[in-house]
């Protein structure tokens, strides 16, 4: 069985430097510190995930990732519903508190007397960025997209997705419109159906190969049980092997 399928390399089981294990996966990846620009796409989608700490997991692993491979040591976070939100830059110092004010929702009382007034600045914005409504994945890439310049740095997307993702078409037509710049799309997480363009990324190579900037990584069942050597190496290794590529093609 193959790391990506459940096993731990010899002596990283237990690991507790998760700064270590983000450069230990780096180098098996073969990417480059201060490679990148780094940003998180996080849905809005549901409470769940940010009720469960679900999002405050993946937060705190983008923040220590973007420590290690942007070249800021800064990552640029937004939240996606029907539009893009975008929120302050996320540093690993300050990841704590940031996750505290933006990155978890307490759990909804069922009477609603018990209701409190909102308690952090996510819950502040609950009606501003239309929370828990739909999703508009393809209107996420494209704002994500206009922010990528061709002569900085490349832009690696963490990209959370999160339940049904009913915009299919424009996600596929993003992916091929933005098949030739300057971006990697990493999306990771799940989708309810399993028929998403996201889990026939093969079918859609085969049908426009000139789509290479993309990859979805699964993880285990549940994505923030899966140890965190794995994950770095998984979102790390498809965007290295884009980037050899690219430069490959550039030299000739």
């Amino acid at each position: 069985m193959s790391y990506e399928e459940g096993h731990l390399p010899e002596g990283i089981s237990g690991f507790r430097n998760s700064r270590l294990a983000v450069r230990m996966a780096m180098r098996a990846s073969g990417m480059k510190s201060r490679s990148a620009r780094v940003v998180l796409a996080l849905p809005g989608v549901g409470r769940y995930p940010f009720e469960s700490g679900l999002i405050a997991d993946m937060i705190r692993r983008a923040a220590l990732l973007g420590s290690v491979v942007s070249s800021d040591s800064e990552v640029e976070p937004c939240i996606y519903t029907s539009r893009l939100h975008r929120l302050p830059e996320l540093r690993l110092p300050q990841a704590e508190k940031w996750i505290t004010d933006w990155g978890v929702i307490p759990h909804e009382p069922l009477l609603p007397q018990d209701a409190k007034p909102p308690s952090n600045l996510l819950t502040q914005h609950v009606e501003s960025f239309s929370l828990f409504g739909p999703q508009n994945v393809g209107g996420a890439m494209r704002e994500i997209a206009g922010t990528v310049s061709a002569e900085a740095e490349p832009t690696l997307v963490l990209f959370f997705v999160w339940g049904f993702l009913s915009d299919e078409k424009a996600l596929a037509g993003q992916l091929d419109r933005t098949s030739g710049e300057n971006v990697f799309w990493q999306f990771f997480g799940e989708s309810s159906t399993g028929l998403s363009v996201l889990d026939r990324l093969d079918a859609l190579r085969s049908e426009a190969p000139h789509i290479r900037n993309v990859s979805m990584y699964r993880g285990w069942d549940s994505i923030d049980d899966t140890p965190e050597y794995l994950f770095y190496r998984g979102v790390t290794k498809p965007f290295a092997r884009w980037r050899k590529d690219v430069l490959r093609r550039r030299t000739g």
